[in-house]
């Protein structure tokens, strides 16, 4: 029998590696894992260090990066199909596409530059009393 084919039998499945890299890759914790085989956590820690000479937390880190990358693909998937979705992604992920940098840098300096000294006026505002006309109720 290979490490391959090593198999671990809980209380409820038996875990093999596909159903382990199935699992992993779906986002499930070790809590999850190891109620939905019915074993322990040592047990299932010893079962990674002999299929993939890894630790448990280590072997289910680089497990769960293929759901995520799935993720990806069908949300890639999923941009080809729909004009909307692009322009929603587009708006997340490039808010600042097709501005010139040195405006944006320019603005965001004179925020930081305003933010840091604040006109008389602007203070006058934040700290009147409400009865002398500051803030209205």
């Amino acid at each position: 029998m290979t490490a391959a084919t090593v198999i671990l039998r809980g209380l409820r499945r038996e875990l093999t590696r596909e159903l382990f890299e199935e699992l992993g890759a779906l986002q499930c914790t070790t809590e999850e894992i190891l109620g939905y085989i019915g074993t322990t956590e040592r047990k299932l820690e010893s079962w990674c260090r002999k299929i993939y000479r890894r630790s448990l937390g280590e072997t289910l880190a680089m497990v769960r990066q293929d759901g995520l990358i799935a993720i990806r693909r069908a949300s890639f998937e999923q941009l080809k199909k729909s004009a909307t979705l692009i322009s929603q992604q587009y708006n997340r992920f490039l808010p600042n596409a097709g501005t010139d940098p040195q405006k944006s840098a320019e603005e965001a300096i004179r925020a930081l530059t305003a933010a840091a000294a604040p006109q008389r006026e602007e203070i006058r505002e934040l700290f009147a009393d409400p009865e002398e006309g500051g803030e209205e109720s």
